[in-house]
């Protein structure tokens, strides 16, 4: 009996009063953009996301070497930020990764007619082109073949050309493919960060980085299939696209001390544009700047390119003009101040 009463109150204790009564959502919450597919003109299938609004600012999004079209997922840390703005993301599967099959016959010239296709299908006509890491080479021809389309276009530690004395020009593509076959059977290694990077600043992103790499080579059982990725290294060794007097804005975001890609390569970019340029370079950083300084990329896109955004004293503010790094007050910091809060989870510093 005494028992049952325990029970009763502890019942009582735990429903909600009417002070504190529930509401019910009259929708489901997301939980990451749907995958949808098309047939190009020519017959193939190809997968893409959208975030869908409408009258928000398009963006055009080419993720890095060995992405899937859920790539935009990595970047969903600031989405509150992309909302506030409305930017609403694209993104076009690549061949071989993903959803989409592999056709050894592919090229840049398929890939920049599918884009077109996508953004016809979606009624996009000016759109702002932004590429990370290995999706700068698409983003060339992407700028080479549709110029009056781009509103403005972005290039975060993003490709040009690689050396022709680079390993993966000098293999060959089935050799290529063998070398990556046990990274790419494992995701965790084919990803894989330093942690004292944006890694130990981003709670879950290690995680939701080796989910990619699943998707990318596992979704479509494939099995750790190679030979899309190696395809696109080895796209890299070939001339960069032939852009010339780009007439929309340029903004180029490369790290000083990337080994990866430095900032020559953007440099190169840069000397393709007619229009005016803002290059933001970042000392003392490395391949990560494409994830560390996404929120400026975003402001950049939404319009707010003449300035830059600054954590001072605890508050993020923009500040007119570009901000040398190395001139910020003792504590201050470039971007949001989530920057300077270390990650809720151990896993991702890798403790």
């Amino acid at each position: 009996m005494i028992r049952s009463l325990l029970a009763g109150a502890a019942l009582a204790l735990a429903l909600p009063t009417a002070a504190t009564a529930l509401t019910f959502p009259d929708h489901f919450d997301p939980i990451g953009t749907p995958v949808q597919s098309f047939k190009t003109s020519a017959g193939r299938t190809i997968h893409f996301t959208d975030t869908g609004e409408a009258g928000w600012t398009p963006m055009l999004f080419i993720g890095g070497v060995g992405t899937s079209a859920r790539a935009p997922e990595l970047v969903a840390f600031l989405d509150s930020l992309r909302r506030q703005l409305k930017v609403r993301i694209i993104a076009v599967e690549r061949n071989g990764l993903g959803d989409t099959a592999y056709d050894p016959a592919w090229t840049f010239g398929d890939y920049t007619q599918e884009v077109g296709q996508i953004l016809d299908k979606l009624g996009v006509d000016r759109f702002a082109l932004v590429a990370i890491s290995g999706g700068g080479s698409y983003a060339g021809h992407i700028a080479a073949a549709m110029p009056d389309r781009i509103a403005s276009w972005h290039m975060l530690a993003a490709i040009a050309a690689a050396p022709s004395t680079s390993p993966i020009c000098t293999a060959d593509a089935q050799g290529l493919a063998a070398g990556l076959a046990d990274q790419v059977a494992q995701p965790r290694v084919f990803w894989a960060m330093p942690p004292e990077g944006v890694a130990s600043k981003v709670p879950g992103f290690i995680d939701r980085a080796a989910d990619e790499g699943a998707r990318a080579f596992f979704i479509a059982g494939q099995r750790g299939d190679g030979r899309g990725v190696a395809r696109e290294y080895r796209s890299f060794c070939a001339a960069p696209a032939p852009v010339s007097a780009f007439p929309a804005p340029a903004y180029f975001y490369y790290g000083e001390a990337d080994p990866l890609v430095p900032p020559s390569q953007g440099e190169y970019w840069a000397s393709k544009v007619a229009a005016k340029v803002t290059f933001r370079r970042y000392p003392g950083e490395g391949h990560d700047v494409q994830y560390r300084h996404w929120d400026q990329l975003l402001l950049d896109v939404a319009g707010h390119g003449d300035q830059t955004l600054v954590c001072a004293r605890g508050r993020a503010k923009l500040v007119k003009g570009l901000v040398d790094p190395a001139k910020l007050a003792s504590g201050d910091t470039l971007g949001v101040c989530a920057w300077q809060t270390p990650s809720r989870n151990p896993h991702d510093a890798g403790k």
